[in-house]
Parts: C-alpha cells; structure tokens; sequence
C-alpha cells in the first residue's frame, strides 16, 4: 500500500439517514508492515473486530463505515519519554512509558490525522463529527489515550454539542483489546468519563458543577456528581443494584464522585460496558444517525433488555 491509501474495512448497510465513521491509521509501521495481508492490515482488522464485540456496538455496527488508511514511517516503533527512545514516524506519536500509560500525538501528528480523516469523511462538519480515529503505535507498551482535538457548541446538534476525537493506543500489547474497546469505544465515540480513581483524592464543588455541566452537553453520562440522581432513571427500572448502583470514586477521584459498578469496562479496560454507559453510547448512535426524535427511553429499555 502507498501512503494514504484507503482500504474500507467494513461497509455500513443500514438504511438510516447518516452513518458513522471509524478511520484506523497506524504510527511506526514501515513498508515491510503495509503489504496486503501485512501486519498493519491484520492489526487494523483484529481492532475493528475488537471495537464491534461487545454492546451497544454489536448491534449498530451496521451504521458504521470502517476505513484503514496505510502511511509509511522513517522508523519502526514509537517515542518513549521515560527511557529518551527517539523514532522519526509520520505522526509524530509518542508513549509516556516508565508505568505511565499515556500515549499521545503532538500538534503535527494531530493535523495529519485530522486531515485523514477529513480525506474520507469529507470536511462539513456534519459528517466529520460524525468520525472518530483510531491512530495504532507499533509498539509493545501498554498504552492509550484519548484526546478531543475539536469540541464545540454546533447548532442543530444533539445536545448542541459536537466532538472529534482521536484514541491513540499501542498496538501490540496483550491489553490491545481492551485499550480499543475502553478509549475508541468509551472515551472517543461514547464521551464516557473514566470509572477509576486516585487514592485520597477528593472533588471540590468547583469539579462536580463542571461533571454537571458536560453531562447537559451530552457527555461523562457514566459517572455522577453526587450518589442521588442521574441513576435512579435505572435503578427505578429494570436493574438490580449489581447492574447499576452508586460506588463512590470515578472521573479520578477517590471521593464525592460515583460510578455505577465496582468494576467495568472504563475502570479497568476490561468486562462490558455498565448499563449508563450502554444508554449514553446508544443514545449517541440513534439521536446522531435518525434524528433526536428517534430516541426514547423505554425504546432504550428494550433494546437493553434484549442485548445486555
């Protein structure tokens, strides 16, 4: 393949007004990696195969067009901060390493990435929007993370806000599977908050007014400010409290946040998704690809009922 070849992975079929997309690139892959057939290709699929096994995507992966784009690094692998490991790759990517997981792009890599995806997706808004990218390090770390190189308030969008996002995350480790599923699938196309904690930590008013306000604007519906409220739409429901409870710590904090269950798919990158994490990315699917009128709670509830 040459540089910024596109090879659509998976087709969406559904007959809803406006599809999805999911733009998989790869950082440190050289021209040995980007044959058919070659490591990235295969990478690429067991990533989407990993993003589509679990729900709420199981069941809408049909509203989902899935690209690959191959591009050619000097180097193989990636930056690691910790130990000063330099490679020259086309997006500049880098791991924080040293047990840190993070795993980044700098402005550079960010605008070739985001200029990928506007070469597929197009550049109105609408559909942009409508993208997340998944960037692969070729790189054993255990890594990923998640950033929003564009969020704002857009008319006519549900909840008046708009995101693109990119999950960057090494592609090589055994936790691969789960970082795609946690940071494409929670933080980048769900806007799921993180269910962990830091020990002692505690959130100051000032932080549950904002977790607050991004919940009006569609996001972090997975976590809550206080152990009364945004849950008890579920636990009045169909849930029992394994399913769906207040657990103090998330959103980082040790104290005065909650998540809904001990462990869980944006705790610990592994299991399912919790029930308001299934609601808020099925929320995001049905409100974005037929319309805010499509969505219904109780249509929700059924869904849920039928799938969970």
């Amino acid at each position: 393949y040459s540089n910024g070849h596109n090879v659509a992975l998976s087709q969406a079929t559904s007959n809803c007004a406006n599809k999805f997309n999911i733009v998989i690139l790869g950082d440190g892959y050289q021209k040995k990696d980007l044959t058919v057939g070659g490591k990235f290709e295969r990478t690429a699929k067991s990533v989407m195969d990993s993003f589509f096994a679990i729900e709420p995507y199981k069941t809408f992966k049909d509203r989902f067009n899935v690209y690959m784009v191959t591009y050619q690094s000097d180097d193989e692998g990636t930056d690691i901060r910790s130990t000063g490991v330099t490679k020259n790759t086309y997006f500049n990517s880098y791991c924080q390493g040293g047990g840190n997981t993070a795993a980044y792009v700098d402005e550079i890599g960010a605008n070739r990435v985001i200029s990928a995806v506007k070469n597929i997706a197009g550049s109105a808004n609408a559909q942009y929007y409508r993208s997340i990218a998944i960037l692969l390090l070729n790189t054993d770390e255990q890594a990923g993370s998640t950033g929003y190189p564009y969020r704002e308030m857009t008319s006519g969008w549900p909840n008046g806000y708009a995101s693109f996002s990119i999950a960057v995350l090494a592609a090589n480790s055994s936790g691969t599977n789960g970082l795609v599923k946690h940071e494409a699938g929670g933080h980048a196309f769900g806007r799921l908050a993180d269910e962990y904690y830091t020990n002692g930590t505690t959130a100051t008013s000032s932080i549950k007014s904002d977790l607050n306000n991004w919940h009006a604007k569609g996001w972090y519906w997975n976590v809550n400010a206080s152990n009364s409220g945004n849950y008890y739409k579920f636990t009045n429901s169909a849930y029992n409290s394994s399913e769906v409870s207040f657990i103090e710590g998330g959103w980082g904090y040790n104290y005065g946040m909650y998540r809904p269950t001990v462990g869980g798919m944006m705790q610990g990158s592994t299991g399912v998704f919790n029930a308001p994490s299934r609601h808020a990315i099925y929320h995001r699917i049905i409100t974005e690809s037929q319309g805010v009128n499509a969505y219904s709670w109780s249509n929700f509830l059924e869904y849920d009922k039928k799938n969970r």
